[in-house]
């Protein structure tokens, strides 16, 4: 018997394939409106970061006075009155923060002795100035702005964060001028190159300090500011802060001072020591870092009671880098440092710890 195998096999047609051509098509299309996409975006960033800067404008006026340093001007804001001789005290910022930062510091000093704000060039109610924005710099522009605005001294110079580094610069070059200092929780010479962390940070900072200029100009900063916690400033200050940090020409001023650090900090570190004039140190203790790391900067802080030989370093637990002018607490300890500084300066009298 045979078997018989029967196929059974369909004929299948060949299917037609894509053409290659037509897949790129598509791809490029995609691309294009990719990129279209991202242009409108980025117009309609900037067009509402030029409109509303504008509008930040009209609604907070500068509280000061607007005073020329050589073809640009700065802006500085006065209160109080000198009584029986007292110095007078001169408020220097941190980096990226203006003078309204110091409104309640500022209100509580000028009870006792004049005490004047500022900003520097770029930054708040101040023009831009040449670059480049190393303490040098920054210490010649703010005694071209108290000589121009006939604000004589001698002087109490306060520095909180980075602005301890430019009042130690300031005291550097104008010494005779100088008669106390008070550094709040001040910035070291030696934070972004004394250990490899602190090289890293410097590194990672750099690159974001590089973009953020450009991001400010598409109103990338202005949107992030919205998510920030309140300052806790009473009005109008708490609101002029938020607007200097979206303003563009603020990004530029601060990405500028930023990335002359290494210059500014081998400036300073060169500086002289401060012999007898008073020195008040005040140090916060919580700053979001590793023990290892919070302990340097508490070395860091010790070192800095050591320029002068009439110091007091008042330590407060609990502090964190910004309590000194945004807390109403804190910031009193901080008035109470800087007219101790004062008194100490009008009388001749030691430094002391109260």
């Amino acid at each position: 018997m045979k078997t018989v195998i029967q196929s059974t096999a369909t004929s299948v047609k060949p299917q037609t394939a894509r053409p290659r051509s037509s897949v790129f098509v598509r791809l490029a299309r995609i691309a294009l409106w990719l990129i279209i996409g991202i242009i409108a975006l980025a117009a309609i960033g900037a067009t509402y970061q030029i409109f509303a800067t504008e509008l930040d404008k009209r609604a907070y006026p500068p509280p000061g006075q607007m005073i020329d340093v050589g073809g640009y001007q700065m802006h500085l804001y006065c209160t109080g009155a000198n009584v029986e001789g007292s110095p007078t005290v001169i408020l220097e910022s941190g980096l990226g923060s203006i003078s309204s930062a110091w409104a309640l510091v500022q209100a509580e000093v000028a009870k006792g002795t004049r005490v004047c704000s500022y900003d520097r060039a770029g930054m708040g109610w101040s023009e831009p100035g040449p670059e480049p924005l190393d303490a040098q710099h920054i210490a010649q522009e703010l005694h071209a702005l108290l000589h121009n605005a006939n604000i004589p001294g001698p002087y109490v110079l306060v520095g909180w964060s980075y602005g301890g580094l430019y009042v130690r610069e300031y005291t550097g070059q104008y010494g005779n001028e100088v008669v106390g200092l008070v550094l709040v929780d001040s910035s070291h010479p030696d934070q972004w190159t004394s250990t490899p962390e602190g090289q890293a940070q410097f590194a990672s900072n750099a690159k974001i300090y590089s973009v953020a200029p450009a991001l400010a100009r598409l109103g990338v900063m202005r949107v992030i500011g919205l998510l920030q916690p309140a300052s806790g400033l009473p009005t109008p200050y708490g609101e002029a802060l938020k607007a200097s940090f979206a303003a563009t020409k603020d990004w530029d001023a601060q990405s500028a001072e930023f990335l002359a650090s290494l210059t500014t900090a081998t400036r300073v570190s060169e500086s002289k020591l401060l012999n007898n004039i008073p020195l008040f140190v005040l140090t916060a203790t919580e700053h979001g870092t590793p023990p290892e790391q919070e302990q340097l900067w508490q070395d860091w802080q010790t070192e800095l009671t050591a320029l002068s030989i009439n110091s007091v370093h008042q330590v407060l637990e609990g502090a964190d880098h910004a309590s000194f002018w945004r807390d109403p607490e804190t910031a009193k300890i901080t008035t109470a440092a800087i007219l101790q500084v004062v008194e100490a300066a009008r009388s001749g009298q030691p430094l002391a710890w109260k």
